[in-house]
């Protein structure tokens, strides 16, 4: 490999790493968004949906006895 070569490899590197710093600062600087108002709401009912079964399922167990 010549110097030439070399020196241009580092330079591609180098402006590609550059690049990717910039742009890694920029996502930094932007805020998060808040989820969409479906994807709350899908959460809220998943949250309902677990908390009533789990009612359910510990109001339904008690002692069981085996009949033979």
């Amino acid at each position: 490999m010549n110097y030439y070569l070399a020196e241009q490899i580092a330079k591609d590197r180098l402006a590609e790493a550059r690049a990717m710093a910039t742009q890694a600062r920029l996502m930094g600087s932007t805020r998060p968004k808040p989820d969409p108002l479906r994807v709350a709401l899908g959460l809220a009912l998943i949250r309902v949906g677990r908390s009533l079964a789990g009612q359910a399922v510990k109001s339904a167990t008690g002692p069981r006895r085996a009949t033979v």
